[in-house]
Parts: C-alpha cells; sequence; structure tokens
C-alpha cells in the first residue's frame, strides 16, 4: 500500500512535534540558576573588580592562602605592611549555590586568619577574597579542591 503525498507531510509534522517536546522536557530538567543573583549589578562593577585585582597584583608581597586537610582549616597570612584589614571570603561551590558560604576577615596581632572549613565537601570549590586596607580595595581568587577523605 502506497501512502498519499498528504500522510506523509502529517508523519513529518508529528515527529516535529514530537522532537519539540521532547527538547522543552529535556531543557525544563535543567538547572538555570544563574552564577549570581544579582548578575547584571555585578557585570556593571566589572571596572571595580579589575581595579581591585590590579591593586592585589601591585602588592609587594602577596596574600598568602593554605589549607589544611588534616584540621580542616583555611590559613590566611595578610602582608604585614597592612594595618586596617577588614573584607570577607566567600567559599563558592560551582556545582550548588545552597554549599556557599562567607566569613568576615578578622585578622589577628599578625595580619592571620584561621578559618574552620569542616564544611565544605569533596570537589571543587572557589575561594573569593574580597578586603580593604584603609581605602584601597582588593580581591583574590583562589581554586581549591577537596580531597574525598
Amino acid at each position: 500500500m502506497k501512502l498519499h503525498w498528504g500522510w506523509w507531510i502529517a508523519i513529518i509534522y508529528s515527529v516535529f512535534v514530537l522532537i519539540f517536546i521532547g527538547v522543552l522536557i529535556a531543557s525544563l530538567r535543567q538547572d538555570n540558576s544563574l552564577v549570581t543573583e544579582d548578575y547584571y549589578a555585578t557585570d556593571l562593577a566589572y571596572q571595580d573588580h579589575k581595579d581591585r585585582v590590579a591593586n592585589t597584583r601591585a602588592l609587594a608581597s602577596p596574600l598568602d592562602q593554605q589549607y589544611d586537610a588534616n584540621s580542616k582549616t583555611y590559613h590566611l597570612s595578610f602582608p604585614k605592611q597592612m594595618r586596617s584589614i577588614r573584607g570577607e571570603v566567600l567559599f563558592y561551590r560551582p556545582s550548588s549555590a545552597h554549599m556557599d558560604f562567607r566569613v568576615a576577615i578578622q585578622p589577628d596581632s599578625l595580619n592571620q586568619q584561621v578559618i574552620p572549613v569542616n564544611r565544605l565537601l569533596p570537589g571543587q570549590w572557589m575561594v573569593k577574597i574580597e578586603w580593604q586596607d584603609g581605602d584601597t580595595p582588593y580581591y583574590s581568587e583562589t581554586r581549591l579542591v577537596v580531597p574525598a577523605s
């Protein structure tokens, strides 16, 4: 039995609609969250970010960062010449925004701070540090891979 050309058009149209529905269902299952909630405001402040990074690169002695897997702590050593340090550290998990957390910077008299990070799950993290010394802003970003225990 030979199909009439009208049947072929109906079959092709039906296949197209089924593929379209399949793509629609697949797209609805994807996580479409933004990297940051205030994406547009962050984009507008990009020049400020570049200035912070340039200030950090111009430091005579850089910010020292170390992760201790045994004690589950993150150590920060700010340059000795800095006197009035304030800011925050963001532990950013690229795969899940629900795991992100912030810690205020409160260095001791030696410009060091030890941050307990026992809630860091194994995997990749970004440690984003924004701080100021007086009126000069700084920014540092480090990739941290927490090994499985």
